[in-house]
């Protein structure tokens, strides 16, 4: 059996948007490694948060969407389960941190002025464009993977 239209374009989101994810946080890894062996006496860590909230839980989720859409695609049963776990917990994970704004996470503004938002503002502007964008295909995937067509797609898949 084939998967359906709708599953075929929430894999291919969920590829490319993995895929897109996996990139940045390779560029940011790959800028602090670069920047560490310029500076190795003088070069500061950043807080365990941002590398936490920034690069270790981006790229796992990343790399569970790589997987998993290509469950989706095989109508693998845990794929739909996982595929509603990632429709939850990153939209989830986000709106709380626009909602508590850690410092840690969103360090304050240097006070250079509006134009120049090199400090916390600038990556509490992306997380809000990032939940703006996570919403409504949070509520998109939750609505596919949970009816039950599409439940008895992925059951008939289970023999294959």
């Amino acid at each position: 059996m084939r998967p359906s239209s709708s599953i075929v374009a929430v894999a291919a989101i969920q590829l490319l948007g993995s895929m897109t994810i996996l990139v940045v946080c390779g560029l940011f890894s790959a800028d602090e490694i670069r920047l560490y062996h310029l500076y190795p006496h003088t070069y500061e860590f950043l807080d365990p948060a941002v590398y936490l909230v920034y690069m270790i839980l981006p790229s796992s989720f990343a790399l569970l969407g790589k997987v998993t859409s290509v469950g989706l695609l095989l109508l693998r049963d845990w794929a739909r389960k996982a595929g509603i776990f990632l429709s939850i917990v990153p939209a989830l994970g986000c709106a709380l941190l626009v909602l508590l704004r850690p410092r840690s996470v969103f360090p304050p503004d240097p006070g250079q002025g509006a134009l120049l938002l090199i400090g916390g503002g600038i990556y509490l502007l992306m997380f809000k464009y990032l939940l703006a964008i996570l919403i409504p295909l949070s509520i998109w995937w939750l609505v596919l993977f949970t009816r039950t067509s599409v439940k008895a797609q992925f059951h008939r898949g289970v023999g294959l």
